[in-house]
């Protein structure tokens, strides 16, 4: 039985050829994970993985099946997916379709595992103690055994806990996909562990915002009396349990077209916000919304979404919009994903695409400089090679994104698709349909549907360490603001430049642990 070991930077496949080291040598910094991937020769009969160090005393370690995902369309140069190879051959990885390893299912150490494909992550504690760690991943199959060296260098360094940094991390959440993808009912104990193990997988891919449902409108004899928070409450309570830092209320309004000026209430999609009527609803919304935030003791750890992507047609209702949320909301900040710059007073965190941020960097800058919070986000659009987390562009982007919001000074980073599972097969089909298109392959989930709650994917996982990266990256700013952003640049200098190598990334993250000691 013949085995390569790959770094968890790069994307493998069902028919990556059998050629690497056979030996996995990791870096770590405390309170953060290194990992590594596996890829055996083809063979019958399941395969059995077990892991110990040498000595007593190393960080644990996680081991992962991978489970191939199919994509079916490639990203396209500006919007959706494309077929046409041609057009976009320049950035994405393969043509598609084709199969890719993204999907990790646990695994229990000393039992059976099918496939020839694994993920061991080594997840280092914050009070581990530094130096190097030595030991092996035995594994056996069909009566063969072979052996994988591992070395883990745990360096002083340390990665602050979730929250407890400078980085904030929203993805929003799908409720419905709950009960669609589990078959689990709203409000049954079944369907509990499973939000709270949805919440959870959020938190440890080091979300600080977990995005509530909204209050649900309640009406007798066809008119509106008032809205039921009784989700959103039971989510939150969850939520804080798990030890979420922030609550983030969900979104109340939409506009109806893109170059339309007007917003309108979820409940009603005819009712202006900036009218009369408009202005009433909505004072009922947030006085109800309040009301759960005061009998809960949240002061202080809810902020408030309100209508995604404002733009500049549209600002002058959004800030109605937002008056009315601070005025029956008091203290809760308004954190939302913004296409325009004069929103000033209408929004605290402003989160801005990475493209928008790009065409108004001098607008944005200037917020920054006054003390303004600004994050980043990625979606569909702009496509190409655009940085996102496509699973046909190179798997270092999904990590290189947190180096960018280092060296831009964002302070946090949001992104629409945890689990919008659309479609009749995501397994086959990861670009999801959307509006008569497609999304780009794994742009809606980042998650994938288990038996038990939410499997992982090498996005993920990658994401995660990106959010690592970035808080250390922080660090070395306070000391040596230059030698940050020279580390940032090598990995991703922008949104179309970036490195596709796992092997640049990774020696840059690793001469970043070697200058925090």
């Amino acid at each position: 039985m013949d085995f390569c070991v790959r770094d968890d930077c790069t994307w493998l496949y069902p028919d990556s050829p059998l050629a690497g080291a056979r030996a996995a040598r990791l870096d770590a910094p405390r309170g953060g994970h290194a990992a590594f991937q596996l890829l055996l020769s083809a063979g019958e009969g399941a395969c059995r993985l077990s892991f110990a160090w040498r000595e007593a005393g190393g960080p644990p370690a996680r081991l992962y099946r991978l489970r191939e995902v199919g994509v079916n369309e490639n990203t396209a140069p500006t919007l959706m997916t494309t077929t046409d190879y041609g057009a976009c051959r320049d950035y994405v990885t393969r043509r598609a379709p084709f199969a890719v390893y993204d999907a990790l299912l646990p695994c229990e150490p000393g039992r059976p595992a099918e496939g020839r494909a694994f993920w061991i992550s080594v997840e280092v504690p914050p009070d581990q103690a530094p130096g190097r760690y030595c030991g092996a991943l035995t594994l056996e199959r069909g009566g063969q055994r072979a052996v994988c060296p591992v070395e883990c260098r745990v360096y002083a360094a340390q990665v602050p806990a979730a929250g407890a940094g400078r980085l904030g991390m929203l993805n929003f959440f799908c409720y419905e996909n709950i009960a669609a993808q589990h078959g689990a009912a709203e409000g049954t104990e079944a369907w509990r562990r499973l939000m709270r193990r949805y919440i959870r997988a959020q938190l440890e891919m080091r979300c600080t915002h977990i995005l509530l449902p909204a209050g649900r409108p309640v009406r007798r004899e066809g008119k509106l009396a008032g809205f039921d928070f009784s989700l959103a409450e039971e989510v939150g309570r969850i939520a804080l349990e798990e030890g979420a830092r922030w609550l983030c209320g969900g979104h109340v309004a939409h506009w109806s077209e893109w170059t339309g000026a007007e917003y309108y209430p979820f409940w009603d999609e005819t009712l202006p916000v900036t009218g009369e009527e408009g202005y009433f609803q909505l004072r009922l919304y947030f006085s109800r919304w309040a009301e759960v935030v005061r009998k809960n003791g949240w002061q202080g750890r809810v902020a408030q979404a309100l209508a995604d992507e404002p733009q500049v047609h549209n600002t002058a209702a959004y800030r109605i919009l937002a008056a009315v949320c601070r005025k029956f909301l008091p203290g809760a900040p308004i954190v939302d994903a913004v296409e325009a710059t004069n929103l000033g007073g209408g929004v605290d965190v402003w989160v801005p695409k990475l493209d928008t941020w790009e065409k108004n960097k001098q607008a944005f800058r200037r917020l920054q400089a006054a003390g303004e919070e600004v994050w980043f986000y990625t979606c569909a659009f702009p496509a190409g090679r655009a940085a996102n987390r496509s699973m046909d562009l190179p798997l270092t982007v999904s990590r290189g994104l947190l180096w960018l919001a280092a060296g831009e000074r964002f302070s946090g980073y949001l992104h629409w698709g945890f689990n919008y599972y659309i479609g009749g097969d995501i397994w086959h089909s990861a670009c999801c349909p959307h509006k008569g298109a497609l999304l780009p392959a794994g742009d809606a989930h980042i998650v994938y549907p288990g038996p038990d709650g939410p499997l992982r994917s090498a996005r993920y996982e990658a994401q995660r360490g990106g959010a690592e990266d970035c808080e250390l990256l922080y660090q070395l700013q306070r000391s040596d603001a230059a030698a940050a952003d020279a580390l940032a640049q090598e990995v991703c200098a922008s949104s179309t430049r970036y490195t596709a190598s796992g092997e640049v990334l990774l020696a840059a993250r690793r001469r970043l642990l070697e200058r925090l000691g």
